[in-house]
């Protein structure tokens, strides 16, 4: 039996994630210390985001790999019922 998949626009578990990486991309929620701090000659503060831009990707590649309902999907599934 398969899973019906979810729309992403209604898992609250998707828009969390989102939310919280996308306020780890935006630099001024950052106190000034990590600007002082360097790792490799790299701020603290771009490494973080560096990271959480990366991880924002993969998220994005999931949600519309497993929880995007596609039409193609539809239409194979229509082609083998009708075969």
């Amino acid at each position: 039996m398969q899973q019906s998949k979810k729309e992403p626009i209604k898992n609250g578990k998707i828009w969390i994630v989102f939310g919280i990486l996308l306020a780890l991309i935006t630099p001024w929620y950052f106190p000034k210390s990590f600007g002082e701090i360097l790792i490799y000659g790299i701020p603290l503060w771009a490494i973080i985001i560096i990271i959480a831009s990366i991880l924002l990707s993969a998220s994005l590649s999931y949600a519309i790999r497993y929880h995007w309902m596609i039409e193609e999907e539809n239409e194979k599934d229509d082609m083998k019922g009708g075969n």
